[in-house]
């Protein structure tokens, strides 16, 4: 594969140092700069494969190409194992290249919660959000299917650590959710990330429950976005939930069981 290692080994940071003010702007300038040009940023689509074109795609095209309606689970699950592999690698332009593919996503996360959080939170909350997708490269399993949906999982968790230094509560309308039994006061979200952890649900559902639960997107402009069948999505959380509340009630996720740290 012509990953253009020898070509990007300029000083880009790709840790919490970049991630300040207007942060979401400095990546993606950063992104913008590392695929353009003669020598762009790109992975060898004939070795990813599942329909990739059979050429070197620059990570901007990829990005596109990754938000089609018919880009399969195996493509994305195929094309995050080598972009995270990549950025394992210890080139910092391939951690900044995650971060550019993912910015989509990113932007979507970071726009839910800075929604329900003081102005003042914001930078914090954008920091902390890339500083744990980051973090995050180095530490997912790439053997598990979903590699994007957890990570952006972890990034959300990210961005709600920043608002919980302010605010320990996430906004939640209780009549909105599944009846449960108390877990105490654990962030709902540290218990999906749970339960997607120990395979209850999958990410993609634990995606869904904070989209449409916590975040208040409603169903019907999600399955808009993502060109799915609303009725489709509504079977999908109903039967996630159920299979939430069944884990709640035989035990096998309860506060003392919570480990938020956990590789997912």
């Amino acid at each position: 594969m012509n990953n253009h290692q020898s070509n990007h080994q300029r000083p880009i940071r790709a840790t919490a140092g970049v991630y300040g003010q207007n942060a979401l702007s400095i990546a993606e300038r950063s992104f913008q700069l590392l695929t353009t040009g003669p020598s762009p940023l790109a992975v060898d689509g004939e070795a990813v494969g599942h329909g990739l074109p059979a050429r070197a795609i620059d990570l901007s095209e990829l990005r596109v190409l990754l938000l089609e309606k018919s880009a399969s689970d195996e493509l994305k699950d195929a094309t995050w194992r080598e972009l995270v592999h990549r950025a394992r690698s210890g080139d910092p332009a391939w951690v900044v290249g995650c971060v550019g593919v993912a910015m989509p996503g990113l932007k979507s996360t970071a726009a839910r919660v800075i929604r329900s959080s003081p102005s003042r939170l914001v930078d914090d909350i954008v920091s902390e959000l890339l500083t744990e997708f980051v973090s995050q490269l180095a530490r997912i399993d790439i053997d598990r299917p979903h590699i994007a949906a957890r990570l952006m999982l972890w990034a959300r968790k990210g961005a709600l650590r920043a608002r919980g230094r302010d605010a320990r509560q996430v906004p939640c309308d209780p009549s909105e959710l599944p009846a449960l039994p108390p877990v105490s006061d654990v962030d709902p979200v540290v218990l999906l990330l749970e339960a997607a952890r120990q395979e209850i649900i999958t990410s993609a559902a634990a995606e869904l429950i904070i989209a449409t639960r916590l975040d208040g997107l409603s169903v019907q402009c999600l399955a808009k976005d993502s060109g799915v069948p609303a009725s489709r999505l509504y079977k999908r959380r109903q039967a996630a939930e159920d299979r939430l509340l069944a884990a709640f009630r035989d035990g096998r996720i309860s506060a003392m069981s919570i480990a938020p740290d956990a590789e997912m």
